[in-house]
């Protein structure tokens, strides 16, 4: 499985594990699930994009 299913994957679990510990009501467990996964997922891509802006390497020789 590649590191984005395995991203996908904790996002659900650990959201839907947080909506059913924190909310009784189905429609709440349903909001919180959602903010959760969608954090998870939108905060990891954003996280990516600023990291393959600042890459890591040694800096390229000038020509």
């Amino acid at each position: 499985m590649s590191h984005f299913g395995l991203m996908l994957l904790y996002a659900l679990l650990l959201g839907a594990f947080l909506a059913t510990l924190w909310r009784r009501e189905r429609r709440e467990q349903l909001r919180l699930f959602l903010q959760v996964f969608v954090s998870l997922i939108g905060g990891s891509i954003l996280l990516g994009w600023l990291m393959y802006l600042f890459p890591s390497g040694p800096p390229a020789p000038l020509p």
